[in-house]
């Protein structure tokens, strides 16, 4: 996509325009894993148990998983403009109320709200996308704006414990206020990329999301790279209790594992974009669940006898898992030619609501223990994804 045309969307041209989707993208990391640090502080200040504390976190996801296929129709409809702007002013109000709150109850509701705006933002950021680059250009740019998504749930509770270092719980919802209302500038000044907004009701515009389900190549690519994305959650929500609670890691100790595995889930589409996009697409992507499965495998065998075998065993399963993100989310876009932001909202929701399954198998009380629960996750969604994909490549199912 040529300069001039993305300076006629937004002021400076591609670059800022990139780093301005970037932005937009990472603000489901950033409204929990920032979050996070905060909440011992906040579960006294409130007289809550972890519980009920648990909502602020559970509730924002679901809400935000919920309102993606709401607001990608909306966009397909009104523009990405305008929903882009609604998100980010409830967004805004959202943050506001947080700091300034004293009931638990508004916590859990305004936490809620958060995840409504931050559905809108997260869902126009990919369909502008695709919007307005388009072949090679549109890979690479997928592949840096899904390098901060996966980094950003890494740095922001770095960032967030920083923050409390100088500030209150509700400095923390303040700086948010502040990312927010950066979205909403941004979004003022970009021009609309829709071309061709769609007819009818709203109710018309929801009914798109049962057409685009309809697509038996999309369809089949979302269940497939949807399900993909549950090691690497699964290791978000095992990764502290097993460094700290089963090998007895200090604090300390288990930041430097977790960059470890932030650097690697960075070097993914890095990678992908410098290196791998030249390779056969189909091997690609099934040497990738195959790495997934190795890497299971290595869990199961050798994950219990230390931090750095844990942490090892991991490693192949992250950087396969995330250097298959661009090439997958590339190939779920191509399937169809329109309702973009009905595609791109399905796309982002099923991975959230997928990553948060493989939290909760992780978490159910029939695993002798996590590592065990991590290997058997990797192992399915390895051994199945590797032979689902081969039999969607050998049978034509999707669109090239």
């Amino acid at each position: 996509m040529s300069r001039h045309h993305t300076e006629a969307v937004f002021p400076g041209g591609a670059r800022p325009f990139i780093y301005f989707l970037t932005f937009i993208g990472a603000f489901a990391p950033l409204s929990t894993d920032l979050y996070l640090p905060a909440m011992p502080a906040m579960t006294a200040q409130f007289h809550a148990g972890p519980e009920l504390m648990g909502l602020t976190i559970s509730g924002f996801l679901f809400c935000f998983a919920l309102s993606m296929p709401v607001w990608g129709p909306f966009s397909d409809k009104y523009g990405r403009r305008p929903v882009l702007l609604a998100g980010a002013a409830l967004y805004i109000v959202s943050c506001v109320v947080l700091a300034l709150t004293d009931s638990l109850a508004m916590l859990i509701f305004w936490r809620c709200a958060q995840g409504v705006g931050s559905g809108a933002l997260s869902t126009v950021s990919l369909a502008l996308v695709k919007d307005v680059f388009r072949g090679a250009a549109l890979v690479r740019v997928v592949a840096l704006v899904q390098t901060m998504h996966v980094l950003a749930p890494m740095l922001a509770p770095v960032l967030g414990g920083a923050l409390l270092m100088i500030t209150s719980w509700r400095g923390v919802f303040w700086v948010q206020a502040c990312c927010g209302a950066l979205a909403l500038a941004g979004g003022w000044a970009q021009k609309e990329t829709l071309r061709h907004p769609l007819t009818g009701s709203p109710l018309d515009a929801l009914l798109r999301v049962p057409f685009v389900l309809s697509d038996r190549g999309f369809r089949h690519l979302l269940l497939l790279f949807s399900a993909a994305v549950m090691p690497f959650m699964a290791y978000l929500g095992i990764s502290a209790y097993v460094f700290q609670a089963v090998f007895d890691v200090s604090p300390q100790q288990f930041s430097l594992f977790f960059a470890a595995n932030a650097a690697v889930s960075m070097l993914g589409p890095l990678c992908h974009m410098r290196v791998f996009h030249v390779w056969n697409r189909r091997r690609f992507i099934a040497g990738s669940f195959l790495t997934i499965l190795a890497g299971g495998i290595a869990l199961i065998v050798v994950g219990d006898q230390g931090p750095f075998w844990f942490a090892l065993c991991f490693l192949p399963i992250t950087f396969a898992g995330s250097a298959v993100r661009p090439p997958s989310t590339v190939l779920m876009m191509r399937q169809l030619s329109t309702d973009t932001g009905t595609v791109s909202s399905l796309i982002g929701s099923a991975g959230l609501l997928c990553g948060s399954l493989s939290m909760t198998l992780c978490a159910a009380s029939f695993w002798p223990d996590y590592i065990t629960a991590a290997a058997v996750i990797s192992c399915t969604v390895g051994a199945v994804g590797f032979g689902y994909w081969l039999w969607l490549d050998r049978t034509r199912a999707f669109r090239t």
